[in-house]
């Protein structure tokens, strides 16, 4: 946000990229370089630090952190404030306090003197006042051996130390161990449910552990609901008291009447559903993004033992704040406890992910310390600037909030201090680990190469590091912490209302920035103490927790969410010649501190830094561990990744035809006259032949074939119009039918739902040549036939919207595109699609529209000419754009697009789209790749031109063309999120290249695409790059058979498509496989992976870990984990 707010002076809103001899990043990267040299010392020194600071919190139970820490509300929102003014009380409170020698309240004497001051205040009761008569139940109240009792409906109520003994002498007498007594009664509740905790009945405690271990005054607490009814009554006896007091004790005032008071209200709300749902969200999405990013990292280990890390340091610095601020005097005991990681959410991801990101696109040739010194001197910078951004931020937002939200500030502000400097230290020597444990990991394969045959060199992988996609960071990271705390502050703010409710304008904002702000102190409006107390009563009122609140809200005030109490300064009854009352006891120093942690708290804290550490080696052990088994296991592991599966070959001639399911099932059709079924499950493929030419009626030859989606009836087609429905399941047709295909090869062949007002129709589609339409319903072999078309067609194609309307698109020899409904309505005729220009009527011409793709996911459909390709909305039938392309080849053209999104005009978008098609005469593969920029949260509206104007929306003309070709493409097909796979023949080392330019080229007339491009690069030299990216697997003079693999990025990767070496053909044919000239069909087979007809036999193309489970997907872009031979180059410029 910052450097939004600099745009004026640097005429640019990207981070400053500081020069190499910038003092700066010099001294960054000196800092960074020192720190991976030696992460050893710097993950003991922050262990240490993380110990100190956690441990006053976690483990010292008598310090304030642990007690701010145990005082923190789990599920509501507290407050206490003094009320300015005057308002109508809900209740009274009246105190009397009795103190001995300093920190020595728990004595018999002691006690006893404050039973006899409770008998002279309390007494009885207070019904003779009220006018009230106790029942029978309530007879005999006070005895002298019991307290008096008070049930619910009382107008009064009291709260006494001495209800631990019954407010019996007697019990207190002879009770051997008062210090046990008051330790096994801190849960008992009084009559009106109020637990006898020691915070409200003693005034200056000391722990031990959870143990009450002394404590310096006795505090007894009158309610009076009436509101000054038994007040007349309390002054009375208390100036009695004051006349018939002990001559060993003193009483301050010293005629018993205190006047002075203060309006205080208190506040106790439950988070609502609202606070849980928003809490939780935010949680699950950082969560999830943050291990989604990890889970990135072509690591296949070190992610998790960086996520540990980032979980560790984020503890570590909300635990480490608290401990601060509780230090500093800062009350944080207003705030649910679910809130605070929020803090540290905001700030500390950003940084991890800059820093990542920038050390991965380092080059994995430099030394481990100099790459992460390299990465901090490149950001070291924006993570000071950010820093202090915030900080910024932070403090003005403290001037508006209102004073409980202001304190969370102060809390914000130390937690991002303290994440700054654990990501300086801790994280980067983490992180300077897990890159040597890749650099372990690349050196072990370096060795290795040299001394692998073929069989061994299928095992290499790839490391991580090199594998990652390099690139700058979205915009959106830079700003979303910002954006994020603000929105915490203001979420939290908006449960107190304790602002004066003044309405903003730049007076108030410039009032507010300009006063001088104090921190209230409640104690300023308290009588002076007239003797030294460990305790104050402004101290002691702020030190009583949430559960008391909500107890004494219930009494008080039962089914509201606050009150007002006006509470009297307390009396005090002080015993003469006390010692330790008269000159206050000197703060500890900080040595003294230190001295005293070290000999009461010095063994625990260096068992738990002996544990961390312990367990920090272990961690460190874990992340240099190089990640590659020996053996068998690594080899399974790369076949799970990248792998290709051949299966038995069962025919003897070449397969012609293959068709396949998403749920894994296969068919093949060969010339040897057979089909070839294989039906997958959990044990792997089951095969079965058909033979279909020796069946009565004769179903050869098949020209046509298809499988539904859930894979259980497969279709076959013969030249004589034969249809036969084969139910997977049972093994056997359930329909043999003859259809007029009036002597045409189908050129659409699929299944398809037809909804009819009954009932859906589950159908086969056949469209020949011809212009006809055959409707064959599965259930009953009934077929219905009509013409759709006077003209011939060339492609066709279904779509299916997302409200299941069902429609066939079609392209006529002329270059008409038509668009007809299937919805059970016979009559119907099919639409012309206005916005296409067929182009000129000569039949010849080349610019007409050849072929088309349906992309049913965005609702788009692709008509292709011979060098341009044009997307309409098939609702509304509109012109979206065009672009150029090269002559490609019909029915070879792919489209593949990132997670569909919502555009603000309405309109479908998405990150990034991408083409693939074959090179009509030079068989290469070309992949054009659209994207606005390198931000993750650009969008390219997929709207009209109209509706982007109106917007402000970019459209896919505003986007950057990336060119990617894989020379030569040989059988490829796209799968879902991942990008191309396929097999290709090599006659020496392939060369795939990538072009990128900007969209807003002229477009080149030569009719190659690769002499276009060229052409593009000479034109805009400063907009394109040529990658050639060179072999890293030894190819031999004889052709060699590859399986290949293209990301949506342009990654490129290949694998032998055997286990044999340097193109050994007879090995790789086998003993029952033909020689193969050309790899036969390809169809998708799931999400992953495809299946190649190879000859004779049926290779699956894996890349990664397929699980066949029959849903459709679109073709979203997302990353994959790839462990195989990766073929890159450095760019150059042509001129």
């Amino acid at each position: 946000m910052i450097w939004y707010l600099l745009y004026g002076f640097r005429q640019t809103t990207e981070p400053p990229n500081l020069p190499p001899t910038h003092p700066i990043r010099r001294a960054f990267q000196a800092y960074g370089t020192a720190t991976a040299r030696h992460w050893q010392l710097s993950i003991i020194l922050t262990v240490v630090v993380s110990v100190l600071l956690c441990y006053p919190a976690l483990f010292q139970t008598d310090s304030p952190a642990a007690a701010g820490l145990r005082n923190l509300p789990k599920h509501v929102w507290t407050s206490t404030t003094e009320v300015d003014g005057e308002r109508q009380a809900d209740v009274e409170m009246r105190q009397v306090w009795v103190h001995g020698d300093y920190m020595k309240a728990i004595d018999r004497r002691v006690l006893r003197e404050a039973l006899d001051v409770q008998d002279a205040l309390i007494g009885d009761g207070f019904y003779d006042v009220l006018g009230t008569a106790p029942n029978k139940q309530l007879a005999g109240l006070h005895d002298g051996e019991r307290c008096v009792a008070t049930k619910h409906g009382q107008k009064w109520g009291f709260h006494s130390p001495l209800m631990y003994w019954n407010c019996s002498q007697r019990a207190l007498d002879e009770d051997p161990d008062l210090l046990a007594t008051i330790n096994s009664r801190v849960d008992v509740q009084t009559e009106f449910n109020i637990t006898l905790r020691p915070s409200t009945v003693f005034a200056g405690k000391a722990f031990a552990k959870t143990k009450l271990r002394s404590t310096d005054a006795v505090v007894i607490t009158l309610f009076d609901l009436t509101v000054g009814d038994l007040g007349s009554t309390w002054d009375a006896r208390s100036q009695q008291l004051a006349h018939t007091l002990s001559s060993d004790w003193s009483m301050f005032p010293q005629n018993g009447q205190v006047e002075q008071s203060h309006l205080y209200e208190f506040r106790f709300k439950p988070m609502t559903l609202n606070d849980d749902l928003f809490l939780a969200a935010s949680y699950m999405v950082t969560a999830g993004y943050v291990v989604m990013r990890m889970m990135q990292l072509r690591a296949v280990r070190s992610w998790f033992g960086l996520l540990i890390t980032i979980g560790a340091k984020m503890t570590v610095c909300v635990i480490g704040s608290f401990t601060i601020c509780s230090f500093l005097g800062i009350n944080l005991a207003r705030i649910p406890r679910p809130w605070f990681p929020g803090v540290v959410f905001c700030f500390g991801l950003g940084n991890v992910f800059r820093l990542i990101n920038v050390v991965l696109g380092t080059p994995a040739e430099m030394p481990s310390p100099q790459r992460i010194g390299h990465a901090l001197g490149k950001v070291g910078h924006l993570c000071l600037a950010v820093a202090g951004q915030n900080l910024v931020l932070i403090y003005f937002c403290s001037r508006f909030v209102t004073p409980m939200v202001a304190d969370f500030c102060i809390f914000a502000a130390v937690t991002l201090v303290l994440d700054l400097a654990f990501h300086f230290t801790f994280f980067l020597a983490v992180l300077s680990v897990d890159v040597q444990r890749m650099e372990l990991s690349d050196s072990l394969e370096r060795i290795e190469t040299n001394q692998r045959d073929a069989k061994n060199r299928k095992t290499e992988r790839q490391s991580w590091l090199s594998a990652f996609l390099q690139g700058t960071l979205p915009v959106s990271t830079r700003y979303a912490g910002t954006v994020a705390i603000l929105s915490f502050l203001m979420a939290i703010n908006s449960h107190f209302f304790d602002s004066n409710r003044r309405n903003i304008s730049v007076r108030t904002i410039k009032e507010r920035l300009l006063r001088r702000q104090s921190r209230p102190h409640a104690a300023a409006s308290w009588s002076p103490p007239v003797i030294h107390q460990a305790r104050s009563p402004a101290d002691w009122l702020r030190l009583q927790d949430h559960n008391t609140a909500k107890e004494f809200l219930g009494f008080i005030k039962p089914h509201a969410h606050s009150f007002v109490a006006r509470i009297y300064d307390p009396l005090l009854v002080v015993s003469k010649n006390a010692t330790g009352r008269d000159i206050p006891q000197k703060p500890m120093s900080l040595s003294e501190t230190f001295h005293h942690f070290a000999r009461v708290h010095a063994y625990s804290a260096a068992l738990i830094v002996a544990f961390l550490i312990a367990g920090v080696t272990l961690l460190m052990n874990y992340l240099l561990w190089t990640g590659l088994p020996e053996g068998v296991e690594e080899e399974d592991d790369e076949d799970a990744l990248f792998s290709v599966q051949t299966l038995s070959v069962v025919q003897a001639l070449d397969i012609v035809r293959l068709t396949s399911s998403p749920k894994g099932h296969i068919a093949s059709v060969s010339l040897d006259r057979t089909t070839s079924i294989w039906l997958h499950d959990q044990n792997g493929f089951r095969q079965s032949t058909l033979q279909t030419a020796v069946m009565k009626p004769k179903l050869w030859p098949i020209i046509a074939s298809t499988m539904n989606d859930a894979g259980s009836v497969l279709a076959m087609c013969g030249s004589d119009g034969l249809i036969g429905l084969w139910d997977l399941a049972a093994s056997r047709f359930t329909t043999i039918q003859t259809v007029d295909l009036h002597g045409q090869v189908p050129i659409l062949f699929t299944f398809a739902t037809i909804p009819r007002d009954e009932q859906d129709v589950f159908t086969l589609l056949i469209v020949t040549p011809d212009g006809h339409l055959i409707e064959f319903e599965t259930r009953g072999g009934i077929h219905h036939t009509r013409r759709i078309c006077t003209r011939a067609i060339v492609c066709a194609k279904t779509h299916t919207t997302p409200k299941g309307e069902l429609g066939v698109v079609f392209v006529t020899r002329t270059g008409e595109v038509h668009i007809l409904a299937l919805d059970g309505n016979s009559d119907k005729t099919s639409e012309v699609v206005a916005g296409l220009d067929p182009g000129p009527p000569p039949g010849s011409n080349p610019l007409k529209i050849r072929c088309i793709e349906a992309v049913p996911t965005l609702g788009l459909i692709f008509a292709l000419r011979d060098e341009e390709a044009e997307v309409f909305d098939f609702n509304s039938r509109g012109l979206i754009h065009g672009f150029r392309i090269g002559h490609a080849r019909p029915h070879s053209f792919r489209v593949m697009h990132s997670a569909l999104r919502q555009c603000a005009c309405g309109a479908p978008a998405v990150h990034s789209l991408s083409v693939a098609y074959t090179e009509e005469h030079t068989d290469h593969l070309i992949m054009q790749s659209f994207s606005l920029d390198e931000s993750s949260t650009s969008l390219i509206c997929l709207g009209k031109h109209s509706e982007n104007d109106v917007h402000n929306c970019r459209s896919l003309n505003l986007a950057k063309d990336v060119v990617h070709i894989v020379k030569p493409g040989g059988a490829w097909e796209a799968i879902a999120s991942l990008g191309l796979l396929g097999i290709r023949k090599c006659s020496s080392s392939p060369t795939p290249s990538s072009v990128a330019s900007s969209a807003a080229y002229e477009p080149p007339e030569p009719s190659a695409i690769v002499a276009a491009l060229h052409e593009r690069a000479i034109r805009h030299d400063k907009n394109i790059t040529i990658q050639a990216p060179t072999a890293q697997h030894d190819l031999s003079d004889t052709d060699s058979w590859e399986a290949w693999t293209l990301s949506i990025s342009g990654e490129f990767r290949s694998r032998p498509l055997d286990s044999t070496s340097h193109g050994d053909t007879e090995q790789l044919l086998g003993d029952d496989q033909l020689f193969v000239a050309a790899p036969g069909p390809i169809t998708k087979l799931g999400k992953k992976s495809v299946a190649v007809g190879f000859g004779n036999s049926v290779k699956i193309v894996t890349l990664g870990k397929e699980k066949f489970d029959g849903l459709g997907t679109g073709l979203d872009l997302g990353m994959a984990m790839h462990k195989s031979k990766t073929k890159r180059g450095t760019g150059r410029k042509l001129h």
